[in-house]
């Protein structure tokens, strides 16, 4: 199934029947429900999404988004299921049942969720994300950041990789009762959960339990560009628990063009989408229909 992330076009102010008639103009019949809808969003939603033959293939959490953002965060970090203050982390966990909820309302197979972060000086990122934007990625300086920013993360990350594992037992079981399966994607800050090592640690432990590995195309290529992992890596090490694909290209640090648009080797990647894998491009503004349906054709949808 080809799908569309609706945070190609969508804002709180979206005229949703004429959004879905563009996408169904694209050729495209299935969904990803982004992070920023709300209750009253998705209400609106549901009629339309018969009205159009269009399908729900995913959700990714939160969905609806949380009335509160407590800590003035991103969207899809309000909460954070690694936090080691429980009473966050326990608001984390009911916001993704909300989510799972969401799914099955709209009889979506998956959750896609951001599984936190290891809490630590973030000036670490900063710097080396700067370098690279300065050209010295593989300085002498660039390379004693990475090795400092590792080490920190090596020294914090048990508490926090410990919350994240009280989280998903408690998700999961709750997923599973609905059918749903939870998607664990892969991460573009350094800092955040998992890295590669964890993604494999965490779906060893849990995929008996409906635990899947969604691969973030974007973000795996700028943790390669950056120099702490690889595209290859992710899919070698992982392959056998793959479900799904955000389909996007990068440039630099910049993720989310249209996909085919900047320097991921995207043929060498759809090697490894099977047919009963969910794909859903996951293109931002400034990506036109153009380039997406230009996207869709090499893509087979």
């Amino acid at each position: 199934m080809l799908a569309i992330s609706t945070t190609w076009k969508y804002t709180p102010h979206t005229i949703l029947k004429g959004f879905l008639a563009e996408i169904k103009g694209l050729g495209l019949e299935a969904i990803e429900i982004g992070y920023d809808f709300t209750s009253e969003k998705i209400n609106a939603l549901i009629p339309l999404l018969s009205d159009f033959n269009i399908q729900v293939s995913s959700v990714h959490n939160f969905c609806p988004l949380p009335e509160e953002n407590i800590f003035k965060r991103f969207y899809t970090d309000y909460y954070r299921l690694s936090s080691l203050d429980e009473t966050e982390r326990a608001a984390a966990v009911r916001a993704t049942k909300r989510t799972i909820n969401t799914a099955a309302q709209l009889h979506a197979r998956v959750v896609v969720i951001h599984a936190g972060v290891v809490e630590m000086d973030r000036a670490y990122t900063r710097d080396i994300l700067a370098l690279y934007r300065d050209g010295g990625a593989g300085t002498l300086r660039y390379e004693k950041l990475k090795e400092e920013l590792i080490r920190i993360r090596d020294i914090k990350k048990t508490l926090y990789i410990a919350a994240v594992i009280r989280s998903l037992e408690e998700i999961l079981t709750y997923a599973k009762a609905r059918g749903i399966k939870i998607g664990l994607e892969c991460r573009y800050y350094p800092e955040e959960i998992p890295n590669l090592a964890e993604a494999g640690y965490l779906l060893k432990l849990f995929s008996s339990q409906g635990l899947v590995y969604w691969h973030d195309m974007g973000h795996a290529q700028v943790q390669e560009n950056l120099g702490f992992s690889s595209q290859g890596a992710y899919m070698e090490q992982l392959a056998e628990y793959l479900y799904g694909f955000h389909i996007h290209d990068v440039e630099g640090l910049r993720d989310h063009k249209a996909p085919f648009t900047g320097t991921i080797d995207t043929d060498a990647i759809m090697t490894y989408m099977k047919p009963d894998m969910l794909k859903v491009i996951e293109a931002h503004p400034p990506a036109s229909a153009q380039e997406i349906r230009e996207a869709i054709t090499r893509l087979g949808g």
